[in-house]
């Protein structure tokens, strides 16, 4: 049994108002009369220390990758875990707040979890990690550093501020095994991790393949201006059935030229201009892909608004580009079920509704472009170095 302490403080100002509309995982229209900033409650006493990392994450009914998470920040970095547990039934919450280095929160009563997540982040990022460099993943995304591995989280936050960044955008990069989607299943104490157990991912292809990397629109920049860039591709495109893309040759030439990986995070001036207009003449073949960009590692500045994928103030943004490797199937055809019921991720879950009214559980998702993850390493292509890090 959790006991329950007190109250989580009120963090900054007491009402913090929303933008009206918010790309990725934020639903629109939340914030008409203002969100209070205590709708979370403390379950265990405080356990982070000065010098920890914050890293903070929502948790729902995950106890089986919730080992993995831990364990993968932990090596990571000298982590101070802060845990929203979103009302969980499968022994989540007690199993996290057994864990010495995890500070546990619950909504109050009346929060949701779909309207109000962004706030239960900003808030606890407000409180903990004011001035500090901080993670911000889901419980089934592991970050990973671009550049030497020996040089560690440490290194690559000393890279990053010797370029001058306040932020690093990572790519969301799906994992899964060579087994049909209906198997994905992840059990935490038969000795498998899950980048053993899902050990394959997407590597670069070409389009409609691959990952690719497009400017965002002058709309959405004026609310959200950072980033100023969105990924798309990968895994989670081809598994749910979105489109067949067919560009023509000259839309291929375009996006091979200005939309893929290795093009500047921030574009500016005349790359700037050509790669918006790339943008615009081969929109319509992105209709419906998925947005695979994350914010993953950043120095916070309190009075943010963030979900994970947008901030609503500029930041300083590296040009390295790191990695969020995502399990989003580890709980087979039950667990994907259960998201549809549930309806909280993007769109109210209606990509894995297709997922399961498309037949694609019964293969596997293997095909001539996937890559069997060995490391960091393997990841060359898609994730890169801060410019002239070592």
């Amino acid at each position: 049994m959790v006991a329950k302490t007190d109250r989580a403080p009120r963090f900054g100002s007491t009402w913090r108002r929303l933008p009206a509309t918010c790309p990725g995982d934020m639903p629109a229209g939340i914030a008409e009369a203002g969100v209070a900033m205590d709708r979370i409650t403390r379950i265990t006493e405080d356990r982070h220390r000065p010098g920890q990392t914050p890293v903070v994450a929502l948790s729902h009914n995950e106890i089986n990758i919730l080992p993995d998470f831990l364990s993968h920040y932990r090596t990571l970095c000298y982590a101070s875990f802060l845990i929203v547990d979103d009302r969980s039934t499968d022994g989540s919450r007690e199993y996290l707040a057994a864990q010495p280095d995890v500070t546990l929160f619950e909504p109050v009563p009346g929060a949701e979890f779909g309207k109000e997540r962004a706030i239960w982040k900003s808030g606890l990022l407000d409180h903990y990690g004011a001035g500090q460099w901080c993670l911000s993943p889901d419980v089934d995304e592991l970050f990973v550093c671009p550049g030497p591995v020996s040089r560690g989280l440490a290194g690559y936050i000393a890279a990053l501020e010797a370029e001058g960044a306040e932020a690093a955008i990572a790519l969301m990069i799906d994992m899964y095994g060579d087994l049909a989607l209906a198997d994905h299943v992840h059990k935490a104490d038969d000795g498998l991790s899950l980048t053993q157990r899902f050990d394959h991912f997407d590597g670069p292809a070409p389009f409609p393949g691959g990952y690719t990397m497009r400017p965002v629109t002058k709309k959405q920049l004026e609310t959200h201006p950072a980033p100023p860039v969105r990924f798309n591709g990968g895994a989670r495109d081809r598994l749910f059935f979105l489109q067949d893309a067919q560009p023509t040759a000259l839309q291929s030439r375009m996006i091979e030229r200005f939309l893929r990986l290795d093009r500047t995070v921030t574009p500016r001036g005349l790359d700037a201009v050509l790669r918006r207009l790339a943008r615009n003449r081969t929109r319509h073949l992105f209709q419906g892909a998925l947005n695979a960009t994350k914010i993953g590692l950043f120095k916070w500045q309190p009075g943010t608004v963030f979900n994970g994928h947008v901030m609503d103030r500029p930041v300083r943004l590296s040009e390295s580009i790191a990695a969020l490797l995502h399990f989003p199937l580890t709980r087979g055809r039950a667990g994907i079920e259960y998201i549809v019921q549930r309806g909280q991720h993007a769109g109210g879950s209606r990509y894995y509704k297709a997922l399961l009214d498309g037949g694609g559980l019964d293969r596997s998702p293997v095909f001539e472009h996937s890559r069997r993850y060995e490391g960091p390493q393997s990841l060359t292509g898609l994730i890169r170095d801060v410019p002239g890090g070592r």
